[in-house]
């Protein structure tokens, strides 16, 4: 028994540390964001405890994985435009097109003072890299597998941007004749020129057939890419509730003792953050399940578009 209290004693002393030492280092901003981190602090000092919750953390972030692997496969067997709408492939497309054009137009149109023929070369790959992301993005294009606004849209602000970044040499080097241009400069501006006029042409296809489309079959497409959402997003609230249950029995389980040196850190860690001044009353970091903070983090990634508020207490403030 002596051993067993020692035992918690230095559980309590380290989770209580933990904690306060977080919540002294962390930012106010930052406070909101990260909540889910406080929880694995206080849960550092009951490292059995800890390895219990992560468990059930992870089997709801697998098992509504695999919810969504069920939807998507339903999805290409009844529906395989909309499957090819919400493809994972159109996704990496736009961000590699936003990273690459971004690039390339900030070159040209930032605050450094680059050398001109020096970076033309450079502006070339990266509106490379971004066309080819332009392509991933918006291609194959059919009327079986029309585009949807949002498509559209993107489409045609990283054709602008890339229309922007080629174009700029022209301006920025109008007193020198392409003639006197070195061959280098000469053929990255002309490449830049060619993937800009690529970017706008994929645009304007892209454009073109959701144009043929009817107003009827436009709202049909979006309406269908949006039910896939909700089904996924539905699935997730569904399967959080048993999580969230789960949570509570295992700290219904655990020792007296144990849930006391837990509210301890919490306490501590709480009593910091007021005196920063980042929450209000102690209580707000008091009143939850430990690790009911890290499910609410999985929570926001997944349900994105619903309001899923596990711990009121710590909701982020409404700007």
């Amino acid at each position: 028994m002596p051993q067993r209290w020692q035992t918690a004693a230095v559980e309590n002393m380290w989770s209580s540390r933990f904690a306060q030492h977080w919540a002294q280092e962390i930012s106010p901003a930052a406070f909101w964001r990260r909540t889910a981190e406080l929880d694995r602090q206080v849960l550092r000092g009951l490292p059995h405890h800890a390895a219990a919750v992560d468990t059930v953390v992870g089997d709801y972030h697998v098992e509504v994985r695999d919810a969504w692997k069920e939807i998507d496969a339903r999805t290409r067997r009844v529906d395989p435009a909309v499957a090819d709408l919400r493809s994972p492939r159109r996704t990496v497309g736009t961000v590699l097109g936003a990273l690459g054009i971004g690039g390339a137009f900030a070159f040209f149109f930032s605050r450094a003072d680059f050398d001109m023929l020096a970076i033309l070369p450079w502006s070339s790959a990266f509106l490379t890299v971004g066309t080819v992301g332009v392509l991933m993005a918006l291609l194959p294009v059919r009327r079986s597998a029309p585009a949807t606004s949002g498509l559209v849209q993107r489409s045609w602000l990283l054709a602008g941007f890339a229309t922007a970044a080629a174009a700029a040499p022209l301006l920025l080097l109008r007193f020198i004749t392409f003639s006197e241009l070195p061959g280098a400069a000469r053929t990255s501006l002309g490449l830049n020129l060619v993937l800009a006029g690529v970017c706008c042409a994929a645009s304007a296809l892209v454009t073109v057939t959701w144009i043929r489309l009817g107003t009827e079959e436009h709202s049909a497409v979006e309406r269908l890419v949006d039910d896939v959402s909700t089904q996924r997003e539905a699935v997730a609230e569904s399967v959080l509730t048993r999580y969230r249950t789960s949570l509570e029995e295992l700290h219904r389980d655990l020792a007296a003792e144990e849930r006391e040196m837990m509210h301890r850190a919490y306490t501590a860690a709480g009593e910091t953050l007021v005196a920063r001044g980042v929450i209000e009353t102690v209580d707000q970091v008091c009143s939850h399940v430990p690790g009911m903070l890290m499910l609410q983090a999985i929570a926001d990634a997944t349900i994105p578009n619903r309001t899923v508020v596990l711990v009121p207490q710590l909701a982020p403030p409404q700007r």
